[in-house]
Order: structure tokens, then sequence, then C-alpha cells
């Protein structure tokens, strides 16, 4: 393992509201993981910022990260580390080709290219065959160049807005073993768990496979509670029973879609009006992913494909942002384009 008080990083964080400063709510992952990552003065020796969102840019700026202008002034740092957090895998792909370009048109009084080796960490959801691409296309940028050595990992994670604040994520890590060990420490600042999944893409294949499985589930989850609500059973009862039974699993008991269990139990983001929880066009975005690399490899994905269908739907009606639970609402018929979730129960 890495002594974690000798090692001290550089790091260049491009959080999620880059190159959508116009969508709001943006920028909920990558600044809390900046922020983490600016708490540990053990480990990170600094952290350079870039994000088009203003506010955003300066919130990080304020907690001690130095600012950026534009991606070209990267060049300018020694950075050991690049860490993405971007929506998809179109703007994952543009943005790391901006910074190779740079790096190549980079002159010998530039600093950034003058470091050992740089490690890519793309936190970002993309497909499996892009991923690989642009592991490719990182590893084998600079190679007989006289600058330093690239190499990168697919990081996606696990655990949401709360996970990324209280620095509890899990990441699914796609890459040689050599270069996690490498940069285990970084992504330990702003995580409890760290899993080598495999080789390149492998990150990427465990977080579309564990998101096409809590899709599914929760769709299974919000019909029992729909189910067992209009029977005549008390939701609070129903979940305990769930709990104690075979049907628990993480949307039964963490997040489960109920908003009266949720007041009574984690205060999740059913008891919120389905706010700051994972978005349902988040979940149908995911799952698509899923769907597409099953149709590539010519795997069935019936339950999938219909859950894709199903957040296809609730998306249509304007409620992207609300959390994937809000699919309890809509299989009722209760979820209307704009309409306010808070006495659908």
């Amino acid at each position: 393992m890495i002594d974690c008080n000798e090692v001290h990083y550089s790091l260049y964080i491009i959080p999620l509201s880059t190159y959508l400063p116009k969508k709001k709510g943006l920028g909920n992952m990558g600044s809390p993981m900046c922020n983490n990552l600016l708490k540990r003065t053990d480990i990170v020796h600094s952290v350079v910022a870039y994000d088009t969102n203003a506010s955003s840019l300066q919130r990080m700026t304020d907690s001690g990260a130095i600012p950026l202008r534009s991606l070209s002034d990267l060049l300018n740092y020694d950075i050991d580390v690049v860490i993405t957090m971007l929506p998809d895998g179109p703007i994952v792909s543009n943005v790391i080709d901006k910074l190779l370009s740079a790096l190549r048109n980079s002159t010998s009084s530039t600093t950034m290219g003058k470091s050992k080796e740089i490690t890519f960490i793309d936190c970002s959801t993309i497909g499996p065959a892009l991923c690989k691409e642009l592991h490719s296309k990182v590893t084998e940028s600079l190679k007989n160049s006289r600058h330093s050595k690239l190499s990168m990992l697919d990081a996606p994670v696990s655990g949401g807005v709360n996970g990324a604040i209280h620095a509890t994520l899990t990441f699914m890590v796609g890459g040689t073993k050599e270069t996690l060990h490498k940069v285990q420490p970084v992504l330990s600042c702003m995580g409890k768990n760290v899993i080598h999944c495999g080789p390149s893409s492998m990150g990427i294949v465990a977080k579309l496979a564990n998101n096409l499985a809590l899709a599914t589930q929760m769709i299974g989850i919000c019909e029992a509670m729909n189910l067992g609500t209009s029977l005549g059973m008390d939701p609070i009862v129903l979940s305990k029973v769930m709990n104690a039974s075979t049907a628990k699993c993480w949307s039964s008991e963490v997040n489960n879609p109920h908003p009266d269990v949720a007041a009574a139990t984690t205060q999740s983001a059913a008891s919120k009006n389905y706010d700051g929880g994972f978005g349902s066009s988040l979940m149908l975005k995911d799952v698509s992913l899923a769907v597409q690399a099953g149709d590539a490899a010519k795997v069935a994905l019936p339950l999938g494909s219909l859950a894709k269908e199903l957040y296809s739907m609730v998306d249509l009606t304007g409620n992207g942002k609300k959390d994937f639970g809000v699919m309890m609402q809509f299989l009722r018929g209760n979820l209307s384009k704009g309409e306010d979730t808070k006495n659908s129960q």
C-alpha cells in the first residue's frame, strides 16, 4: 500500500457543470468531491479546478481550489491527476480531446508536460465501447514524444449526492492495477470503497450492470408498495415486513419510494417531494446505455428494456430531475407534466 503521509498530489478536476453552463442543478457531484479533496492536505498538495459555471467555480475557489479560466491555462501547472465528472460520452470525449490537443501543442516552457506521469480519472458514466476508445486514445496519444506518460482509469461512482458530500462514494475502477495503486489515495479522499473491476471499461460495465439491476428493483418495490397500500395496508408496516423478509433491498430499505415510509425512516428523497436523490433522467441515461451495450453484445435484457421505456415516459412528464423513486407516482397515474408530487401519496 502507498503511505498516504508521504504522497502529495496536484489535481485538476472538471466538475459536472463543465460545458453545460445554462443547465441548472448540475455540479452536484463534482463540487463536493472537489471539497473533499481540498480537506485532505495530508494527501493532496493542491487542486486546480475548472468550471464554465462561474458560481460553481467561485464556490470551489472559496474552498481553496486554484481557479482556471480556460482549459489551456492548465498547462501552467504541474498536474499529477486529471479528474472528470461529466454528463455524457460526447462531452467526455470532447474534453479529453481538448486536453490531449493542448498537451501535444504545448511548448517546452509549459509545466504540465514535464510531469513524470499524468493519470486521467473519468468518473462519468458513458458507454463501454467509447470508454475503451478513450483509454486507447489517452495512453497512445503522447507515445514517442518528449511529454509525460499518460494513463487512464474509468471510475464511475455509486452513492449519489450524499455519498459525494460525505466522502462515502464507491468507485468502480477499470484500468491497470498499477495505475490504480498509484492514485488510490486520491480516490479514497472521496469514497469509502475503491473496487478494481478489471481492465479498461470494466468500471463502466460494473456501473451499468448495477444500475440496470437497481432500476428494475425500484420498479418492483414501487409496484409492491402500490399494491399493498391500495388494498388497505399501512405503508410503514408493509415496508417493515418487506425489510424483514425476502423483498429487502436498497430500494425498500434505504430509498423507499413511498413518502410516508421515507419520512418515518431514512428521510430520503420521497419525503422531500422526490427532490435531492438520483434523478429519473440519470437513471434513464444509465439504463439506456446498459440496453445499448446489451444489444451490441446480443444479450437479452427484457426487464431492462421495459425499465428504459418506463423511465422514458417519466422523463417525458417533465419530472426527470425527481428521484427515480417517483416511478411509484407515475405507476399510480399521479404524475402529469409539471405536477407537484407532495400530496400524491
